[in-house]
């Protein structure tokens, strides 16, 4: 059903699947940059479509499902289902002849308040990231780290400092948005951050209120910053400040000094190790094929009686 070659490849219907390289025909999982491309036709999801139309410029034609809505190509049947990654995220399936086919894209089983709930969709062939497949990225509970990063922010600015939180513009930005201003945490956000928001509003997700960050008039409030942000001049000459890291890399031990940050913390919008082997579990394909990920996991699927391999 499908094909390999750097890209992953459906040649019946000539549908590519999360390309970055320009196609006649591409899926698209969700608006993460490192899964865009400017496709002649795109397939994703209503939000994933506004996203994009945010990132990419001159977009061609966008061809949107809902979740659970299907559409036949040929001898194919395509559905897409969350993924619980961002907003919009998507796995698709495709069956044909009785055989199923997913593939998951980046994906994360536990809930989030600014995406979609995660689906188990049962297929015979899973092709799966597996970002965090190592035994000791086991995230704590999510609870307990969106506790610790309003209590550091609220005990920062008790002592006169700016918790400075770093998320990516799409996905964990508007996350820790929802997190904080919830907790009734006065915030400032980056107008890169701030422009998706109005994608979240029509997905009936809303936030308490916030304010624009202006880098020459700030203070008294927790500012919330794109990651590539740590790089910027401001920031390098930014004084009595309590910088904050929000990714799943916080399992590692070295990981403030790898971003450079007082903390890292496990704010992750991937599945752990624990999930990942709950998806194949749930599943129980007959077949599993990796991606984007260590090779180490596939050998634990293989000796736990799955039949694995990377993609490659």
């Amino acid at each position: 059903m499908f094909h390999f070659d750097r890209d992953l490849h459906i040649p019946e219907i000539d549908l590519w699947i999360d390309s970055t390289h320009v196609k006649p025909f591409g899926f698209v999982s969700h608006a993460h940059s490192d899964h865009l491309a400017r496709h002649k036709k795109i397939l994703c999801t209503p939000a994933t479509k506004a996203f994009a139309l945010q990132r990419i410029k001159n977009p061609h034609t966008f061809l949107t499902l809902n979740f659970g809505e299907e559409l036949s190509i040929g001898d194919y049947q395509i559905s897409l289902h969350p993924a619980g990654h961002i907003l919009g995220s998507a796995q698709i399936l495709l069956s044909k002849n009785g055989q199923r086919l997913l593939y998951s894209g980046d994906f994360r089983i536990s809930d989030s308040p600014v995406a979609e709930a995660f689906e188990f969709v049962q297929a015979d062939v899973l092709i799966m990231e597996t970002t965090f497949g190592k035994p000791h990225y086991k995230m704590p509970p999510r609870t307990e780290v969106e506790a610790e990063l309003i209590d550091l922010c609220h005990s920062a600015l008790k002592q006169g400092k700016t918790p400075v939180v770093f998320g990516y513009s799409l996905g964990k930005g508007q996350e820790a948005l929802k997190i904080l201003t919830d907790a009734g945490l006065p915030v400032e956000v980056d107008e890169s951050i701030a422009r998706f928001l109005p994608v979240f509003e029509e997905h009936g997700i809303h936030f308490a209120d916030y304010r624009i960050f202006n880098p020459n008039h700030w203070g008294d409030a927790v500012v919330l910053l794109p990651t590539h942000f740590r790089f910027q001049r401001f920031y390098r000459n930014l004084a009595n400040s309590y910088t904050i890291y929000l990714s799943g890399w916080g399992m590692d031990p070295d990981a403030k000094y790898r971003f450079g940050v007082d903390k890292v913390l496990p704010l992750s919008d991937h599945a752990d190790y624990e999930q990942l082997f709950q998806l194949v579990e749930t599943v129980k394909p007959s077949e599993v094929y990796c991606t984007h990920g260590f090779p180490e996991f596939v050998q634990d699927l293989n000796a736990a009686g799955f039949k694995a391999a990377v993609l490659e």
